[in-house]
C-alpha cells in the first residue's frame, strides 16, 4: 500500500466517523428536544391548573373582601346612628325638652345647627306647662302636716259635711 492509499483510507474512515459522530450528535439533540417539548407540555398543564387554582382563590378572596367591606360599612352606619342619637339627647337636655315632655327622638336634622333650629321650632309649638299654684293659703310654710287637732275621721267628716 502506498502512502496515498493510506491517506485516502484514513480520510475515508475519518469522514465516515465524522458522519456517524454528526448523526449521533443530531440524534442526541433530537432526543433532548423531544424531552424539552414533553416538559413544556407538562408544565403547560401544571400552569393551567395553577391558574385555575389561583382564579378560584381570587374569587374566594373577593368574597371575603366583600364581606369585610360590608361589615365595615355596617359598623360605620351603626356608629353614625349612635353619634346622631347622642347629639339629639344632648340638645334635648340643653333645651330642657323633659320640662315640656318632648322626646329627643322628635328632633330632625343631621348637623348640630339643624337639630338646634328644629328644637327651637318644637319649643315654639309646644306650650310651656303652666306654673304650679302658689303656696299662698296652703298653711304654714315649713310646719308639720298631720299633727293637728283633728283626727282622720274628723277630717273625713268635715270634708263630707260641706
Amino acid at each position: 500500500m502506498s502512502d496515498d492509499d493510506k491517506t485516502q483510507q484514513t480520510e475515508g474512515a475519518t469522514l465516515e466517523e465524522q458522519l456517524q459522530a454528526a448523526q449521533a450528535e443530531a440524534e442526541k439533540w433530537k432526543t433532548l428536544s423531544r424531552q424539552n417539548e414533553q416538559r413544556a407540555k407538562d408544565n403547560a398543564e401544571k400552569a393551567k391548573k395553577f391558574d385555575e387554582h389561583e382564579e378560584a382563590n381570587r374569587s374566594e378572596l373577593e368574597k371575603v373582601q366583600a364581606r369585610a367591606d360590608a361589615a365595615e360599612k355596617a359598623i360605620a352606619e351603626r356608629d353614625a346612628k349612635e353619634a346622631a342619637a347622642k347629639l339629639r339627647e344632648e340638645i334635648a337636655t340643653e333645651k330642657k325638652f323633659a320640662d315640656r315632655k318632648i322626646k329627643a327622638s322628635a328632633l330632625r336634622g343631621t348637623t348640630r345647627e339643624e337639630l338646634e333650629a328644629h328644637a327651637d321650632e318644637l319649643l315654639e309649638l309646644v306650650p310651656a306647662p303652666p306654673a304650679g299654684p302658689s303656696a299662698d293659703g296652703q298653711g304654714n310654710t315649713g310646719g308639720q302636716i298631720g299633727e293637728g287637732e283633728m283626727s282622720a275621721d274628723d277630717v273625713v267628716a268635715a270634708a263630707t259635711a260641706r
